[in-house]
């Protein structure tokens, strides 16, 4: 009887899991595309790129160079176009299916919690409840939260 329950809390905290993973699965576009912007500054500012291939001095291998450069500030900014799209329709997603939830409550703790990045300390001060009752809603939204199904 025990391994039956045992089980059962089991795959609750397995879907969970995979709830609060799908709520902040938009932020890895963010991330990726915040990473490709800081090679994008180091490529700019030569920190990969030699400075000296860059000069005005006359040198045939200095037009190849400067294409080349080129060439990677636009596939770099290419991939940060698509990361941002992608972080902003994971995000509109998420957010309409927190949406989707019938208490105001359990909406703001996962808003806070997962589209704004918000610590448990600040959520608690923001709804203006204990430690311990912003942790209850939390669970009971993940439990009312529905997974967006694949299509």
């Amino acid at each position: 009887m025990n391994s039956g329950i045992e089980q059962q809390k089991q795959e609750h905290k397995n879907e969970n899991e995979e709830k609060k993973e799908y709520l902040l699965s938009y932020k890895k576009y963010r991330q990726q595309a915040d990473r490709l912007e800081e090679q994008l500054k180091e490529v700019k500012i030569g920190s990969i790129f030699p400075k000296h291939m860059l000069s005005d001095m006359p040198k045939a291998k200095n037009k190849k160079d400067l294409s080349d450069y080129i060439v990677q500030c636009e596939e770099l900014e290419n991939r940060i176009i698509i990361s941002r799209k992608r972080a902003i329709e994971r995000f509109s997603e998420v957010q309409r299916q927190i949406e989707l939830l019938e208490d105001e409550n359990e909406k703001t703790v996962l808003t806070l919690r997962y589209l704004r990045n918000y610590n448990w300390e600040k959520i608690c001060e923001w709804v203006m409840y204990s430690w311990k009752q912003v942790h209850r809603i939390h669970l009971k939204a993940l439990q009312n939260f529905e997974l967006k199904k694949e299509t």
